[in-house]
C-alpha cells in the first residue's frame, strides 16, 4: 500500500471522527503527505543523476565507436 492509499483511508476514518482522534488524524495525515513529497523530491534528484549518467555513458560510447563524432 502506498501513502496515498494511506492517506485516502485515513481521510475515510477522518470523516468519522470528532474530537482529538479527529485531530491526531489530521497530524498523521499532513505528516504522510510531507513524507511523500519529501520521498518524491529524492527521488527525481536520484532519476535525474542517473539519466544524466546514462545519456554521458551512452554519448561516450558512440564516440568510441566512430557512431558519433567528436566536436
Amino acid at each position: 500500500m502506498n501513502i496515498s492509499k494511506l492517506v485516502a483511508k485515513l481521510e475515510e476514518i477522518e470523516n468519522h471522527t470528532s474530537g482529538e482522534g479527529l485531530k491526531l488524524i489530521n497530524s498523521l495525515i499532513e505528516e504522510l503527505i510531507e513524507i511523500d513529497l519529501r520521498l518524491e523530491k529524492g527521488f527525481k534528484k536520484v532519476l535525474s543523476k542517473e539519466k544524466d549518467e546514462f545519456l554521458d555513458e551512452l554519448l561516450q560510447k558512440g564516440i568510441d565507436t566512430g557512431h558519433i563524432g567528436e566536436a
